[in-house]
């Protein structure tokens, strides 16, 4: 299984005023329907520009649940079922951080 560290967009409390899109450097936002989206999570370089840009907080960085890309992004991987966790930009591999990967993907921050 993979995880993406990726932006989490909090609908409710965005504002529609498009700074994060434009914050965006490889251009994984969008704005639909004045909300704005993760509209291509494969481009996406994990790097929280957004965030900063947003005014109203609405925007959250989370390990998320995806397959696609890994040259781009930042991951947490467990490969083989066997607990071994391994981050893009560190390839440190830690089982105990993998296994708090798995049992709370929404919320695992690594070390």
């Amino acid at each position: 299984m993979a995880y993406k560290w990726m932006p989490e967009i909090l609908e409710n409390a965005c504002t529609g005023c498009g700074l994060c899109v434009d914050a965006c450097g490889p251009k994984s936002l969008a704005m639909d329907d004045e909300v704005a989206v993760l509209a291509f999570p494969d481009t996406c370089g994990s790097e929280e520009h957004c965030i900063s840009a947003c005014p109203g907080d609405a925007i959250q960085m989370r390990w998320l649940l995806f397959s696609g890309n890994r040259a781009v992004g930042r991951w947490n991987i467990e490969t083989s079922g066997a607990g071994h966790s391994c981050t893009q930009l560190d390839n440190e591999c830690n089982p105990a951080t993998a296994e708090l990967a798995r049992q709370q993907p929404s919320t695992f921050v690594p070390d």
